[in-house]
């Protein structure tokens, strides 16, 4: 994926550009207020647990797969000591498509979704005395459904309506903070999150039909950002 490459590139070009001006940034220190913006990617590392309702029979042996997306994100973490600090992640709302996969209906586009996943974490700062700052975290992410929009050809098929419950599960990051100066910085890391959901799909005469849907994104972030 491009947003993979740009995550590992992006400290390259930190490492290209800076010079001797890196050598300058201080070290992290309680109070500071950290701001990244730039790309991130969703990656759903989906699974299909459970199927019931009227569609079962035709969806036996089927899964659900989910595309990836690629949206403008941005993180605000404020230091709470010199090593750690309470982060909050949010971006653009995030479009996917869900496909089916195996089974009779292979390849039937279900529709498009929507989400929000804002993710709080606990991030821990290791002071390496050089510009690079690594850190690792943990937190919490609650990821909204909004707009599930059902596709031509599941319509056809029977399918008159999709909704998908919000989702409340862990999150963890690992990430990387390269010092351009006393202020300015580039960033990569990756998350994982868990979103576990409960798609429903409605269809004709009343139907319904309940699918467990595990999401499970790794998300993928490269960003500009300022330390204040």
């Amino acid at each position: 994926m491009n947003i993979r490459r740009a995550v590992a590139g992006v400290i390259g070009l930190g490492l290209l550009f800076t010079g001797g001006a890196a050598a300058a940034a201080g070290p992290l220190s309680a109070g500071q207020v950290i701001l990244r913006a730039g790309a991130t990617g969703v990656l759903p590392d989906e699974d299909t647990h459970q199927v019931g309702g009227a569609l079962a029979p035709a969806l036996a042996g089927t899964h659900v797969a989910v595309d990836n997306d690629v949206k403008p994100g941005i993180t605000l973490a404020y230091m709470l000591t010199d090593h750690i600090d309470v982060e909050l992640l949010g971006a653009w709302p995030f479009k996917h498509e869900a496909t089916l996969r195996g089974g009779a209906l292979a390849g039937t586009r279900l529709g498009s979704i929507k989400h929000l996943p804002p993710t709080l974490s606990v991030d821990y700062h290791f002071d390496t005395g050089t510009p690079v700052t690594p850190y690792v975290g943990v937190g919490v992410n609650y990821t909204m459904f909004f707009d599930e929009q059902v596709d031509d050809a599941a319509a056809a098929a029977g399918v008159t309506g999709l909704d998908l419950s919000n989702s409340f599960g862990p999150a963890a990051q690992v990430g990387v903070d390269y010092m351009l100066g006393d202020h300015w910085l580039v960033n990569a890391n990756v998350r994982y999150l868990q979103i576990d959901t409960n798609a429903r799909v409605a269809t004709a005469g009343g139907g319904r039909t309940d699918v467990d849907l595990d999401i499970d994104p790794w998300v993928y972030t490269a960003a500009i950002g300022y330390r204040f």
